[in-house]
């Protein structure tokens, strides 16, 4: 379990698999949202990026331990996360992430 957080929390790959290609993206107030849900086993994590339109060196990796059933699922879950996350933090993410 130790080495499924490090993958987790590094970003790396873990054994199970490598990140998934971008499904989605889209612009939203000012941020872009690279939607990427983790293929792990049967199931997918959500996960992706929010970068700053006019500042792409500002990027906030966003990983949550939800799993979804399906890709389709996860990538409107994430879409769904990475939208809160704008409208809750706005700036604040980046100074958040390692």
């Amino acid at each position: 379990m130790l080495q499924w957080l490090k993958s987790l929390v590094s970003g790396s790959s873990d054994a199970k698999g490598p990140k998934s290609a971008v499904q989605h993206e889209e612009e939203y107030r000012g941020y872009h949202l690279a939607i990427s849900p983790i293929k792990v086993g049967g199931q997918y994590r959500i996960a992706g990026t929010i970068t700053r339109l006019d500042n792409p060196e500002q990027r906030y990796n966003l990983i949550r331990a939800d799993l979804c059933p399906t890709l389709d699922i996860a990538v409107d879950q994430t879409l769904t996360k990475a939208r809160q996350t704008v409208d809750q933090l706005g700036d604040r993410m980046f100074a958040q992430s390692p």
